[in-house]
């Protein structure tokens, strides 16, 4: 393994733990549904990288017995994680566009990839070289015509995709699949350059996604700042003594009526009070209706 596909891979593997962790932070300030499956694929792409590593640096330190053990488990894992990548991406493109994943599309990509790893494995224990070449050129067109449903269908279907934000990404993504293709049908030819490809398909979307995030948070700081807070002046309208204010603040914390009491030192009753106060000059019957009130006035 040459020092420039070693870097490759690294930076690789980097940048796409960068993008995961993005991802996630992401997911648990907005928690859309496309958001988990992302994580879970993304996740997948950096576990195959880092077997596809493992087992080209176990060349230059592990004996030659353990050597082929060790080869077989990494790339029947690698190709059991490509397998999964190939049902799982269509799968995952289906909730990006807001489509329902449909039995036939489960039917077409299954077998697909039970092909793309039973003639792989096929190929581990033959070990012929001719062999090899003709299952490495079924697999890579398998891929690549996953692949290309995929770019095909994400156009197709991207006014669906209702956040702008995410629709831009889906564009970018577009946009470097299509650039990608030439590599793609180079890879069928050189050996090299397929080594290299994968990596590179990697980096290229984690970089999409690392970018999609810090827009989108920083449109959350944006927004976030430009939205008056909550203070006592905002619900003069409503007649809110100072006192009442108080136990308003503390009830969006999550306090109860005993916590309450217990914070401003006075009895549970006295709270009780506050709060029967609050409910009638605000015109709302709960907590739950007070909550929403106040996340739907102007210092929301």
């Amino acid at each position: 393994m040459n020092g420039f596909l070693l870097f490759t891979f690294t930076a690789s593997i980097a940048v796409s733990c960068m993008a995961l962790a993005l991802a996630i932070a992401s997911q648990i300030l907005h928690k859309t549904d496309w958001g988990v499956r992302y994580i879970v694929f993304q996740s997948c792409l950096i576990g195959i990288m880092v077997l596809y590593l493992a087992s080209k640096i176990s060349l230059f330190f592990m004996p030659e017995n353990l050597l082929v053990v060790f080869n077989f488990i990494f790339k029947t894992a690698m190709m059991a994680s490509m397998s999964f990548v190939i049902v799982y991406l269509p799968f995952f493109l289906s909730w990006v566009i807001a489509k329902p994943w449909r039995k036939v599309q489960l039917l077409r990509f299954t077998p697909l990839a039970m092909t793309y790893f039973g003639i792989g494995l096929a190929a581990l224990i033959v070990n012929n070289e001719v062999f090899s070449f003709w299952v490495n050129l079924s697999q890579t067109l398998i891929f690549l015509g996953m692949y290309v449903y995929c770019i095909i269908t994400l156009w197709v279907n991207l006014k669906s995709i209702e956040d702008q934000s995410a629709r831009g990404v889906a564009l970018s993504i577009n946009i470097v699949s299509l650039s990608l293709i030439p590599l793609s049908i180079l890879s069928l030819y050189v050996e090299w350059i397929a080594e290299f490809s994968y990596p590179i398909y990697v980096l290229a979307f984690s970089i999409i996604i690392i970018v999609y995030n810090y827009i989108r948070f920083g449109l959350d700081k944006e927004e976030s700042e430009s939205k008056p807070e909550l203070n006592y002046e905002s619900l003069s309208h409503y007649k809110i003594s100072e006192r009442e204010f108080t136990v308003v603040q503390l009830i969006c914390e999550g306090y109860t009526n005993k916590e309450i009491a217990q914070e401003l030192s006075i009895s549970v009753n006295t709270v009780n009070n506050h709060v029967a106060n609050i409910f009638s000059k605000m015109g709302v019957r709960s907590r739950i209706d007070l909550l929403k009130a106040l996340k739907e006035g102007p210092w929301s």
